[in-house]
């Protein structure tokens, strides 16, 4: 009988290749998924602190901010990012970071625009606001969800 040297043969190698592949192709979309949920819940937290900043707003001004006709959310920079300059100074009521602000647009970490929009419609006779929340805060995802992430969905 010939005596077998030590080692491996092709085919044990390829099986170890095949499955090292298959747990790493694993981890990548799990990884993947989980910096889409992580960025998906910090753009919820900052839409619930952008809503914050529209109720002192509101508690302010008596109105919550105009939108503009696009629905941009040029609308939100200028009624809450403040301006020092102004007599009497206006005071920040919502911190824009300063490199997600691009040609006038605040992005979310999905570097999608975010969106405003004044529900004029939920006004009654008087004037006064039907719902306490009357105004809406949307942006897209990189999942193309059809309203993408928003202040009226939990």
């Amino acid at each position: 009988m010939p005596e077998r040297k030590g080692g491996f043969t092709l085919i044990e190698i390829l099986v170890v290749i095949s499955i090292i592949l298959i747990l790493s192709a694993m981890t990548v979309y799990v990884v993947g998924e989980l910096k889409y949920k992580s960025r998906a819940a910090l753009t919820r937290a900052e839409i619930s602190t952008m809503a914050i900043a529209i109720a002192q707003y509101e508690s302010i001004y008596g109105r919550y901010p105009a939108d503009l006709p696009d629905c941009s959310s040029r609308a939100l920079i200028e009624a809450l990012g403040g301006d020092y300059k102004s007599n009497p100074p206006k005071k920040a009521l919502y911190d824009f970071a300063k490199d997600r602000v691009v040609n006038g647009e605040f992005l979310s970490l999905f570097r999608k625009p975010f969106y405003y929009r004044e529900n004029a419609s939920e006004r009654d006779k008087n004037g006064e606001m039907k719902k306490p929340f009357a105004y809406d805060i949307w942006t897209d995802d990189i999942r193309k969800r059809p309203d993408g992430i928003n202040n009226w969905e939990k």
